[in-house]
């Protein structure tokens, strides 16, 4: 064989071997809606990682923790509070993975009218400028 068939052979060989790793780990996507928070876990080999078991740890409270699962396709949802910093750990084929996520702000209240007196009230005051104005003169005197 001539050197230069032998190194396109090695150059081959590495070229389809450079996109290969041999050590793949679970994947945990987090994604946050508000105080909602979504993920995604897919097992070492791409698929999604059924009936995965998810440590949730809040962060602000020490020892606050509990378990979730993962559905068929790999998803699970937590509800957490408002402006709460969370660690979320997998174990899937015996490899563990963990991300940390902070939940959003709250929203603010919404706008409330004042109780109705006070609103009939400023009502009958703001009623008095026009009354003032259209006063006939002659009766003014």
């Amino acid at each position: 064989m001539s050197t230069k068939r032998l190194l396109q052979t090695v150059l081959l060989c590495a070229a389809l071997l450079w996109g290969v790793s041999y050590a793949q780990t679970p994947q945990l996507d987090l994604l946050i809606d508000g105080n909602l928070v979504i993920g995604i876990v897919n097992s070492p080999d791409g698929s999604p990682a059924t009936d995965a078991v998810v440590t949730v740890e809040n962060l602000s409270q020490a020892g606050d923790i509990s378990r979730l699962t993962s559905d068929t396709a790999g998803i699970f949802t937590l509800t957490g509070e408002f402006a709460t910093e969370y660690r979320l750990t997998v174990e899937v084929a015996g490899q563990s993975v963990s991300g940390a996520i902070r939940t959003g702000d709250a929203p603010p209240q919404p706008f409330q009218w004042p109780p109705i007196y006070i609103t009939l009230g400023l009502l009958g005051l703001l009623s008095l400028i026009p009354a003032h104005f259209l006063r006939r003169k002659d009766l003014q005197a």
